[in-house]
């Protein structure tokens, strides 16, 4: 649903535009919302663009943020691009497996944030640093007389020697490679993005958490049945 707002410019001028649209979801609290508009700027140079101001209508947030609209000459209107500030909103992990890998859950988000700041460069970084981390954490909670040794191996031969599960072993193994791609100089997978990199991490803590929960109720009913 279009709009039309009134925007200022610098010279104090006031003029009609029209937008396409409002934003649906507050970059804060990331609620769906049908904010409230509260004032305009039209920045006019080669690339026009409007900075408006609206207001969260969720009550535990109540936050002002701006929407930022670019022009499109095939329509002719502003469009919306994005919203400020933005607010990265956490990952929710299964209890298995912030329990077998804490650290992986923090450095996830962390590198979501990146993300979310249009910090791509370093999100696949972050994204490769998480993956070892919940491999070799959820290794070392299978193999606890092997600590120290897979701390020290390198990623790829801690896959192939310490994960005996063929599933996460192969999601593992992919997610690495395309994690690696994120830290070197050249890229090796040209048609993987970070999505596929982020949905193999996915994966692979999914095969995770399907073994412990398996191996959870085996212990559990086994020892009931006894």
């Amino acid at each position: 649903m279009t709009h039309t707002i009134e925007c200022k410019v610098l010279d104090g001028s006031k003029d009609y535009y029209e937008i396409d649209e409002y934003p649906s979801e507050c970059p804060i609290c990331h609620i769906k919302i049908r904010p409230l508009f509260m004032n305009s700027n039209i920045i006019i140079h080669n690339d026009s663009r409007i900075e408006a101001i609206f207001h969260c209508t969720n009550p535990d947030c109540g936050r002002l943020f701006i929407a930022i609209y670019h022009f499109d000459i095939s329509y002719p209107s502003f469009y919306l691009k994005k919203t400020e500030p933005v607010y990265q909103r956490d990952e929710i992990f299964p209890d298995q497996i912030k329990q077998v890998s804490p650290r992986f859950v923090e450095i996830y988000n962390q590198a979501m944030a990146a993300e979310a700041f249009n910090l791509d460069q370093l999100t696949g970084i972050g994204l490769r640093k998480a993956l070892e981390h919940l491999v070799k954490d959820f290794a070392i909670s299978q193999k606890k007389d092997k600590e120290d040794v897979i701390k020290s191996t390198f990623l790829g031969k801690c896959i192939k020697n310490y994960l005996d599960d063929p599933k996460i072993q192969v999601c593992a193994k992919l997610a690495t490679w395309l994690g690696n791609d994120e830290t070197h100089y050249m890229r090796k997978w040209e048609d993987k993005d970070i999505n596929d990199l982020k949905t193999l991490i996915k994966l692979t803590m999914n095969w995770i958490e399907s073994f412990l929960l398996t191996e959870h109720y085996k212990k559990e009913m086994n020892n009931d049945a006894e």
